[in-house]
């Protein structure tokens, strides 16, 4: 059986944390895994451009079967979540030809740690220890790690 990977991202304009995950049969492993960082002064479409490319270098570099992204989530700051979900227009450009996986973040945290309202603390734990990966670094690479290991298991169902 060919092995299946994904590639998870917690979109933000300011932060997109990107993770390549497979499944193992005790676990899963994150193939590359980071955040991408663009600065508030910077003009949008560079902004954008910046998040574009170094995903659609992911991409090419990893062949991912599927692409899985965070939902926006609407809370106080309708701006922030325009701009989130631009970034998630761009991810889902990305996915063209492959599986694409929208997932809230209530249902992220739920398959993770049984709890849709767990805090990130224990997001960031239970993705160390699905993967063994203590190094995984940063709330928004966890995030996008989460994320893939959604796809993953929706895949196994």
């Amino acid at each position: 059986m060919e092995e299946q990977r994904v590639l998870g991202v917690d979109p933000g304009l300011t932060a997109t944390g990107y993770a390549v995950v497979t499944s193992r049969p005790h676990g899963f492993h994150v193939l590359t895994a980071g955040t991408v960082r663009t600065q508030a002064g910077m003009p949008l479409p560079d902004r954008l451009g910046t998040i574009h490319d170094v995903l659609a270098h992911v991409v090419n570099r990893f062949a991912p079967q599927g692409v899985a992204v965070e939902a926006v989530y609407l809370a106080r700051n309708a701006p922030s979540a325009m701009a989130t979900a631009e970034v998630v227009g761009v991810v889902k450009l990305l996915a063209r030809g492959r599986e694409l996986h929208t997932f809230p973040p209530r249902q992220v945290k739920k398959w993770i740690c049984g709890n849709g309202s767990a805090p990130k603390e224990q997001v960031m734990a239970m993705i160390q220890d699905l993967t063994g990966d203590a190094a995984i670094a940063g709330d928004h690479t966890a995030d996008a790690v989460a994320v893939a290991i959604c796809a993953l298991l929706q895949r196994g169902r």
